[in-house]
């Protein structure tokens, strides 16, 4: 059985652009903290920032998604 997960290097979107977290935080309408904390792993993403980013980043959304195998 396959199962999808949901993943994207925000970081590194980020800094591959040059952006500080509260430059991409302000375009992205959060904090600087829920960025940080969402590059971190500390914090899942919404719906609402995932089509932010999805527009920010020039990203689609299987580049989120990452099929695995559940051996169990």
């Amino acid at each position: 059985m396959q199962k999808t997960k949901f993943y994207i290097d925000i970081k590194k979107l980020r800094t591959d652009r040059g952006w500080i977290q509260s430059e991409a935080a302000e375009m992205l309408g959060i904090t600087r903290a829920h960025l940080s904390a969402v590059e971190n792993g500390n914090r899942g993403i919404s719906m609402n920032v995932m089509a932010a980013i999805i527009q920010v980043f020039n990203v689609k959304y299987e580049d989120f998604t990452i099929t695995t195998d559940n051996k169990r």
